[in-house]
């Protein structure tokens, strides 16, 4: 009798403990919510200026990367009229 008393007991801590971080991730799903709509709806000047910077960065890649393709397209041209 005294084993399964235990076991309710042991079974009732464990109950608890889940719930308690079951209550803990709730409460940081809920400002981490808040903080991504805080985020979304009033973007900081910092985040604006890094995104700006990388908009042309990646303008920059893409150019070469077309730039790129022209050459080899273009080698493989010259090659195929030399053949």
């Amino acid at each position: 009798m005294s084993g399964d008393l235990n076991s309710s007991r042991e079974k009732q801590i464990l109950q608890k403990q889940v719930l308690d971080e079951y209550t803990k991730l709730a409460r940081n799903m809920d400002s981490l919510a808040k903080l991504l709509h805080e985020m979304v709806y009033n973007p900081s000047n910092n985040i604006l200026d890094s995104l700006r910077e990388l908009e042309k960065e990646i303008g920059l890649v893409h150019t070469l990367f077309k730039a790129s393709v022209w050459a080899i397209l273009a080698d493989l041209e010259t090659q195929e009229t030399k053949t």
